[in-house]
């Protein structure tokens, strides 16, 4: 029998595994992958540098939709030549990246984050010393690191043990929202910090078994840990994405960065108990593995569920079909009468269709990567080794061709029962119209039937969305952060109907993707069903 010939391969519709030499010899020329073109010396950093549209780090949404035109339909758009870091390729078809999901070893490589290595391996190595933790790594220090706390946060036992601490801090925090609302019933301009806050305080119970106080006023140590948290993450875009001036001398961003994550070391090394999760690995691996791994949850645990909260309730807020349906879910399900548990969430599938479905549309993070480690074949282009390949999770979660209708608020198309059809509730007093936009911006009963029967028709492809990541180095504390979320938006929606009286909001990058205007959000309390 004789093997197959490239052509044969090619034509029979069948792609060969991206890193065959039948692929390699069928791929076009890594030169010609379409991208912005580098200038000698300079490459692409100055496009950054400068913040000219569409190249800001704060703007990456509009360069990725930027980079998918050049790219075309399935296929990729590059940026090379970049000061301290590899090339980045934009691969933007779901199936490549499964592909390359798929083919990567028990050591998965993502970018290395410059500031965070010099922090861990230069400047501070004489605390982290052969313990990296897990952000910023990668490789044999990676896995060894990953191998002694996996097992405590992967297992979903670990997670559903925290909920009744978890349902402590999300009523405390529901009362604290009370208590700030002013005349109108309207939440401050500065919620979105109060996010943060709840965020905080929840690692803190799971991670450290113990409460931070941020939820307190009066309390200098957490407007302390509140301001670092603001000084690390709007460092990060400066820092991370831009041409790297803090190696040449210290730079505002570098000390700032520098100040919030020592501050953070010294809270998690104050702040370890007997309890928690990392108490638990303290006992088998010793406090310093545990002290890092605290720090590295701090580091990627506040402003993603805080970002999440906000950008679920602003869906809800606008969305008044969804907002009744999930309370009707609430007001039959949820008790009132005691803490909650894991169990009680297991009942709530229509609460976690709503966040699947804010994390759609507004992803914490806009893309996840890999830095390939050989020579691979991505969307036909020839991609050498050492290349960054970053999947943009946030295009693909909001197209056409995985996700009919992307723009529409519809949990239903994550559900996988048949549901019915329901006569439209919007509001219908001239007071009602007058304060709300959910008839004409919402969602109507129709629309969202239509929605779901074309999303039964294509399915949803498992690497469309991926807001937590895939593989090994998905997000490991993903339980965790689920469970904090639920409980929130469980708690709050019960209590409350949340309006939302403003303009759209706008988003920005500081990493993650948080909406740029005050989160004015109006609470009235509800009644609920007896």
């Amino acid at each position: 029998m004789l093997a197959p010939t490239a052509s044969t391969v090619m034509s029979s519709g069948a792609r060969p595994p991206i890193g065959s030499p039948i692929a390699m010899s069928a791929a076009r020329c890594y030169t010609v992958m379409p991208g912005p073109k580098p200038l000698p010396l300079l490459g692409n950093s100055w496009r950054f540098a400068l913040g000219w549209k569409p190249w800001r780090t704060t703007a990456l949404d509009i360069t990725l939709w930027t980079l998918r035109a050049l790219a075309g339909k399935d296929g990729a758009a590059k940026v090379a030549k970049l000061f301290g870091h590899p090339d980045l390729v934009f691969p933007f078809c779901a199936e490549e990246t499964a592909k390359i999901y798929r083919r990567e070893d028990a050591m998965p490589h993502r970018a290395v984050a410059p500031c965070l290595k010099h922090y861990k391996q230069e400047l501070r190595k004489d605390f982290f010393g052969s313990e990296p933790g897990l952000i910023g790594v990668h490789g044999e220090p990676w896995s060894r690191f990953r191998s002694k706390v996996s097992k405590a946060l992967a297992a979903p036992e670990g997670a559903r043990a925290a909920v009744p601490a978890l349902d402590i801090v999300a009523d405390d925090f529901v009362n604290r929202m009370e208590n700030i609302l002013d005349d109108n019933r309207e939440l401050p301009k500065d919620f979105l910090t109060e996010l943060y806050k709840w965020a905080l305080e929840s690692v803190g119970v799971w991670a450290l078994g113990t409460r931070l106080r941020c939820l307190s006023d009066n309390d200098a140590e957490a407007k302390e840990i509140i301001r670092c948290i603001h000084g690390f993450f709007h460092s990060v875009p400066e820092l991370e994405l831009s041409a790297p001036i803090w190696r040449i001398y210290s730079t505002r961003a570098y000390e700032t960065y520098i100040e919030a994550l020592d501050a953070f070391r010294s809270l998690c090394l104050k702040r370890l108990t007997d309890k928690g999760i990392c108490a638990a690995i303290a006992k088998t691996s010793g406090k310093q593995v545990a002290t890092i791994l605290a720090l590295d949850l701090l580091l990627v645990g506040v402003d993603t569920t805080a970002a999440a909260a906000a950008s679920t309730m602003y869906m809800l807020a606008k969305n008044k079909r969804a907002q009744q349906k999930l309370q009707e879910e609430l007001d039959n399900y949820l008790p009132m009468d005691r803490t909650l548990t894991s169990k009680d969430l297991d009942k709530l599938p229509y609460l976690r269709a709503c966040i699947k479905e804010s994390l759609r549309i507004k992803p914490v993070i806009l893309g996840n990567g890999r830095c390939i480690q050989s020579d691979a074949v991505i969307s036909g282009y020839e991609v050498p080794k050492g290349s960054h390949v970053v999947f943009p999770h946030y295009i693909l979660s909001n197209e056409e061709r995985y996700f009919p209708s992307p723009k529409e608020y519809v949990p239903e198309r994550w559900l996988r029962d048949e549901i019915k059809k329901e006569k439209l509730r919007c509001p219908v007093s001239d007071s009602e119209r007058q304060e709300t936009t959910e008839c004409a911006t919402g969602v109507d009963e129709n629309k969202a039937l239509m929605v779901w029967r074309k999303q039964k028709e294509v399915g949803i492809h498992p690497f469309a969305s991926l807001p937590f990541g895939f593989g090994r180095r998905m997000c490991i504390g993903k339980r965790f952060a689920e469970a904090e979320l639920q409980l929130l938006l469980a708690k709050t929606f019960h209590r409350y109907e949340v309006k939302w009286r403003h303009g759209e909001l706008t988003y920005s990058v500081t990493p993650t993707y948080v909406p740029n205007e005050p989160l004015q959000f109006t609470l009235t309390f509800r009644q609920q069903k007896s």
